[in-house]
């Protein structure tokens, strides 16, 4: 049931998953605590705010000194822009435990409130506690992807490397650092060979998929692009950067009235986002793209 319950989330239906997380608690009472957290982040990831935020001041309540009902809280309070009390909650939960794991989900919070420096610290608090070389390589990942939202692309690849000399088919590394050279338009078919590699170990992962019909799109192979985001888009409907994505594969086409509708719904998923993760300079570029989009549209009478 719980697989069920996952698969309902990866299609982006959380009501479907919530359904099964309270049949599972009303099945086994002594679940109700990690059943909680479940429920808030089927909520929080299907981007249903309040219903997210009813669960957690519930959860709250009843399982006040459990850890992973604080660490969904807290999630939830850095996606609506409570970062200070999300890091503020998490900082408490360090007594020796799992030090290590709290110091990622610090930085975790600290990146989405776009506070670098104290991200940058909390990972490297987190390497200092990481022995098993799988632990450091979470780490290194992680660093990876924040240096790259702060737009430093060589320790962002220094960090990406350092993974895949460990582990040379790690598919997230690779995957994300093929899609950072393809949209910066770099090394194009660098990047484009990279995330076939990731592909390889998930065929069917929409961020994946995403990131190759980019590729395909950076080198001016636009079908292919078509068709590789439009699987991507079917996988993961919730992402308004694929779909974006998409609309820019079809107006190469110029396939106007398609382009139309995908920025359309990509605006929609960009209004239903966590205040946290609203871009409004994209935003702002969306609508640009979709206004041209529609002034090219054929003209019915007059």
């Amino acid at each position: 049931m719980e697989r069920l319950a996952v698969m309902y989330r990866a299609l982006d239906q959380p009501d479907k998953a919530v359904a099964i997380y309270r049949d599972i608690a009303d099945m086994d009472s002594a679940k109700g605590a990690r059943i909680s957290a479940e429920i808030i982040e089927a909520y929080r990831t299907g981007k249903k705010f309040p219903e997210a935020q009813k669960e957690a001041d519930l959860a709250i309540k009843r399982y006040a000194d459990d850890r992973g009902v604080r660490a969904a809280k807290a999630s939830l309070d850095a996606d609506m822009g409570r970062v200070e009390v999300a890091a503020t909650d998490v900082k408490r939960l360090l007594d020796g435990t799992d030090d290590r794991g709290v110091q990622l989900m610090l930085a975790e919070i600290y990146e989405k409130g776009k506070k670098f420096t104290e991200a940058r610290q909390a990972l490297d608090s987190a390497e200092k506690l990481s022995q098993a070389e799988d632990e450091k390589v979470g780490v290194w990942f992680m660093r990876g992807a924040l240096y790259e939202k702060m737009k430093n692309l060589p320790l962002a690849e220094a960090e990406f490397r350092k993974v895949l000399g460990v582990i040379p088919d790690h598919a997230a590394t690779l995957n994300y650092l093929g899609y950072m050279l393809t949209d910066r338009n770099v090394r194009l078919n660098e990047g484009l060979d990279l995330i076939k590699k990731a592909l390889e170990k998930e065929p069917n992962n929409g961020a994946y998929l995403d990131s190759l019909g980019w590729a395909y799109y950076r080198l001016g192979r636009f079908p292919e692009a078509e068709t590789a985001i439009g699987r991507a888009v079917e996988l993961s409907p919730g992402d308004p950067t694929m779909t974006d994505h998409y609309a820019e594969s079809l107006v190469q086409q110029k396939k106007y009235p398609e382009a139309v509708a995908a920025w359309e719904q990509a605006l929609k998923l960009w209004n239903a986002s966590a205040p946290a993760d609203k871009d409004d300079a994209e935003i702002s570029k969306v609508r640009t793209k979709l206004d041209q989009a529609k002034a090219r549209l054929p003209r019915v009478g007059r």
